[in-house]
Formats: C-alpha cells, sequence, structure tokens
C-alpha cells in the first residue's frame, strides 16, 4: 500500500494542474457576449438584456462601435438601433454597475444571423483599455398571407352571350402578402363536389395590379401545388403605411370552353400556401 501513494499523490497533482490551467492562462480582456434570442419582427419592436460590467456606479461608461453586420449577407444593423442604459437595479457606490441594452428592430430587417464588437470607454479610467462587448441577434424570416376582404369568393355565372369561349369570375379576390424575404406564393385547387365525369380544369391567373397578368395556367381540381408569384421583399423601413408593408395580388378564375361541361352548381377551394426563400 504505501508504494503505491506516490502514484496516486502524482494523479492527483497532475489533474490540479490541468484544472488550473485555463483560469491561468485565460484572456483578460475577452468580450461580453450578449446573445439575444432568434426574433421574427413582423412589426417594429424592441428587445432587451441585462448584463454587468465591472466598473464603478459613480463612472461615465461611453460605449463605442460600428454597429451589428450579418457575415453572410453583408446586411448591417446600424449603432443608433443600440440603446445603453443603467438599470435601476444597481445599488449606489458599488465597484460593479448593471446595464441594460435595448435593440430595435425593424419589419424590414433582411433575415440572417448579426452580430458586432461595442466597445465601453471609461474616459475617468485613463489606464483601463475599453472593455469589448460582442452583441449577437438572428433576424428569422417571416412572411405573412391574408385576404383583403371578410368574405374571399369568387363567383361564376351564366354568361348571356353563348359565343364567349370561357366565364370568368364577376370580380377578383385580393389578397395582402407581407415579407422581409424573397418570397414564393403556391396554390392548388381543391373540390367539395363529386366529378362524374373527372372534373374541368379551371384558368387561375394573379396579378400585382388589376390590370397586370403576371400568372395565368389551367389547373384540374385535387392536383398538387403549383408556384404561381414570386416577388422581392415587400417592407420599407418601419412599414408604418400599408403600401410601405404589404403588396397586393389580384387573384381571378375562369372556365374556357365552358359549354363543353355539364351545368350546375361547383364548389371549390382554392388553398394557398406562402414560404420565404433563402438566399
Amino acid at each position: 500500500m504505501k508504494k503505491r501513494a506516490p502514484v496516486l499523490c502524482f494523479h492527483l497533482v497532475l489533474l490540479a494542474v490541468f484544472l488550473t490551467i485555463p483560469a491561468a492562462f485565460a484572456h483578460p480582456n475577452q468580450p461580453l457576449i450578449i446573445d439575444f434570442r432568434p426574433v421574427a419582427p413582423v412589426e417594429k419592436m424592441s428587445l432587451s438584456l441585462p448584463f454587468t460590467l465591472p466598473v464603478a456606479t459613480a463612472e461615465v461608461v461611453r460605449f463605442e462601435g460600428t454597429g451589428l453586420c450579418a457575415v453572410k449577407t453583408g446586411h448591417r444593423l446600424p449603432m443608433d438601433r443600440l440603446t445603453f442604459t443603467v438599470d435601476q437595479t444597481t445599488e449606489p457606490g458599488g465597484k460593479l454597475t448593471v446595464f441594460q441594452l435595448r435593440i430595435q428592430l425593424l419589419p424590414s430587417d433582411p433575415p440572417g444571423a448579426y452580430e458586432g464588437l461595442v466597445y465601453a470607454v471609461c474616459p475617468d479610467a485613463k489606464e483601463r483599455p475599453p472593455l469589448p462587448i460582442l452583441v449577437k441577434v438572428r433576424v428569422l424570416p417571416w412572411i405573412r398571407l391574408e385576404p383583403a376582404t371578410v368574405d374571399p369568393l369568387l363567383t361564376i355565372a351564366d354568361t348571356p352571350f353563348f359565343t364567349e369561349d370561357f366565364l370568368p369570375a364577376r370580380a377578383p379576390v385580393k389578397l395582402l402578402l407581407a415579407s422581409n424575404a424573397p418570397w414564393r406564393l403556391s396554390l392548388r385547387v381543391g373540390s367539395r363536389t363529386p366529378f362524374r365525369p373527372p372534373p374541368f380544369p379551371l384558368q387561375i391567373s394573379i396579378g400585382k395590379t388589376l390590370n397586370t397578368t403576371d400568372f395565368k395556367a389551367k389547373i384540374m381540381p385535387s392536383g398538387e401545388f403549383y408556384p404561381v408569384a414570386f416577388g422581392a421583399p415587400t417592407v420599407v423601413g418601419e412599414g408604418a403605411r400599408a403600401t410601405d408593408y404589404w403588396t397586393e395580388l389580384y387573384v381571378t378564375v375562369s372556365i374556357p370552353n365552358w359549354y363543353h361541361y355539364p351545368a350546375g352548381d361547383y364548389d371549390f377551394r382554392l388553398f394557398l400556401t406562402a414560404e420565404t426563400l433563402g438566399p
């Protein structure tokens, strides 16, 4: 048993040395990391997080930086989006000060992982180097799709002119779409009417104005989703006005060669799905 004691002691000393090496060689000026939660800013919003700095409460601290940058895309959040204030929980006369960092996000901010260094500078402490703070926030892509009317219904009625080749809907349905990223809209035609013989196709038309048609195709009911519209990010700035937030889409439908199909009441459903497209 006595011969094993030095071996056991050697292992304990070696373990103690390795445990103390990281702390002994740690960089004294490593940045403090403030990492906000991922967020999809569908409207103007602010996030706040507290942090503590080893500065006396009586010292005046100035925060300097150039803002945040998304490395993959190059998009930036300017420095004036960051606001630093002293937290009310800080006790006067202490050697530590609690601050609050508030970051403002806009619905037009492109998606991406933003980060940047901010330096806390104490003008009264000339020998103290600036304290680095790494601020990080992830802006998620988002998209909204809403009907502009309470009851979005497309009605196709008989035409008084038998010579017409197609039956159009009486009026289009207007949709509103908003996104902070490139987007795609897909459509599928469903039916609640049992068809015997097989169903007839519907001609779907979609335009970004009443007088334009950006997409037109014949689609069979109960088929797959078809991509019917694409676009760039829609929001400008804070998106305070509707024209700076939404883009309009006008959907209409018609039955080409309608006189080849049996008369009757048909109940169709248009299913729409909107998604963002990555960079």
